[in-house]
């Protein structure tokens, strides 16, 4: 049987993402990312080229957690595939591009991360506490009013 295998995409988050819902409920994770590109020289070295940018979308589940979790200036590589869309901008038709992400993940050659490798429903019960403990928390702006000059 033959490996199955999909696209993928390296790079950085180069701009806020945004998370925002549609009208049914779903989940849609935006980030504008920015792929280096490299050309190699005579001498062996490689000479650094202007980075192109790229819009990356992520639905559902996934795409919430990616808005935890991801932040402008981010290196990440995500998995996915590559689709064009059509819109109308000031009344002229345009075909784009976008990246659709099934998951992204901190790029492990740039980025220090620790891996939690306790089981699924202990970490969901620590997130669960931590967002309860958000909802009750005050606000402390309102307890302690404003500042003095």
């Amino acid at each position: 049987m033959a490996i199955k295998t999909s696209q993928a995409i390296n790079g950085f988050i180069s701009a806020d993402p945004r998370l925002t819902f549609s009208e049914s409920g779903q989940a849609r994770f935006y980030a504008r990312v920015g792929i280096n590109h490299y050309e190699p020289q005579q001498d062996g070295s490689f000479r650094k080229l202007d980075p192109t940018y790229h819009d990356l979308i992520q639905f559902g589940k996934s795409a919430e957690r990616s808005a935890e979790r991801y932040v402008k200036g981010d290196d990440i590589i995500a998995q996915g595939y590559t689709r064009e869309y059509t819109r109308e901008i000031n009344g002229q038709e345009r075909t784009d591009e976008q990246f659709v992400a099934k998951r992204i993940a901190p790029d492990p050659n740039i980025t220090d991360f620790t891996i939690d490798r306790r089981p699924s429903a202990e970490r969901q019960v620590e997130r669960e506490a931590e967002r309860q403990t958000e909802r009750e928390e005050p606000d402390r702006t309102a307890q302690l009013g404003s500042p003095t000059p």
